[in-house]
């Protein structure tokens, strides 16, 4: 039986952050590691689930005793330092790369059912691999089954997973499938810059703004039929933004604009004295 707190058709919300997230710390895997293990945070509203944060927890595998040894230590001080920074997230299970369920999840889940409390632990698992050019994502919940006062175990059921798109991750995503595209760049490996990117949003915004005031031309010039259904979205779209001044709404957007430029300076000048720093630690070991 399950927990009161997830039922078997609940639906479990991720942010694309926790996948790149998964994937930067497969990628950068110590030598010898076949996959990477770590801790999912999130947010439980209600038996909402949210998963909006994620590290990875060092560890050492011993498969011929069926044992897998976790850096507590580790984890503790990296989950003290997140309440820090964000307090509302707990922990929400654990997450491990691979095409299928381990051997290790009844192991870890013992550990996680601990750290999660009340709530019953969610076990996340990606195929970071891609060899099927596909992101392959599932998210298991475990199930006790067994006779009554005899052996029990653990059975994973899957649970429904979603990927939650915020008005940020919509545009990092769409800055990243743009990047990808264009493979005939000499540096595809650098993003566009920040100010290329507030430049296409405005352009984007201004072509839609056309389009929309040119349907509601024809509309009043008797040229196109009118359709409630636009109809009420424009209108919906239009009441949704909040009446400004011009003059205020100007400020905000330079105030904004400012603090970017002042972001990008600073992290240009971290990014050199990394470079600067790395080239002398190379001349120091020669």
């Amino acid at each position: 039986m399950m927990s009161r707190n997830l039922g078997m058709r609940a639906k479990v919300l991720i942010k694309p952050l926790v996948l790149f997230q998964i994937i930067d710390s497969y990628e950068r895997r110590p030598k010898g590691d076949n996959q990477v293990i770590g801790t999912l945070l999130g947010r439980n509203k209600e038996g909402h689930f949210e998963i909006t944060n994620c590290f990875t927890v060092p560890h050492k595998e011993h498969p011929e005793i069926n044992r897998i040894d976790l850096d507590i230590a580790y984890a503790s001080e990296i989950l003290e330092l997140n309440m820090l920074t964000y307090p509302n997230e707990r922990v929400l299970g654990w997450f491990c790369t691979g095409k299928s369920v381990s051997r290790s999840a009844s192991l870890l889940h013992d550990y996680y059912a601990r750290e999660c409390g009340e709530v019953q632990p969610l076990h996340l698992v990606v195929d970071a691999t891609l060899k099927s050019q596909r992101l392959s994502t599932r998210l298991y919940c475990a199930v006790e089954i067994g006779v009554p006062g005899g052996t029990k175990g653990l059975m994973f059921s899957l649970v429904p997973l979603e990927i939650s798109n915020g008005n940020s991750d919509l545009v990092a995503l769409r800055s990243i499938e743009k990047q990808s595209l264009q493979q005939g760049t000499k540096q595809l490996d650098r993003f566009i810059p920040e100010l290329v990117q507030v430049v296409d949003a405005t352009r984007d915004i201004q072509q839609r703004l056309d389009l929309v005031l040119r349907y509601i031309k024809d509309v009043l010039d008797r040229k196109r039929k009118p359709d409630n259904v636009v109809g009420r979205a424009l209108h919906a779209a239009l009441t949704a933004v909040p009446v400004m001044d011009p003059d205020k709404f100007r400020l905000m957007f330079n105030t904004n604009l400012r603090d970017m430029l002042m972001a990008i300076t600073l992290s240009t000048m971290i990014k050199t004295q990394l470079e600067i720093s790395e080239k002398l630690s190379c001349m120091q070991d020669q």
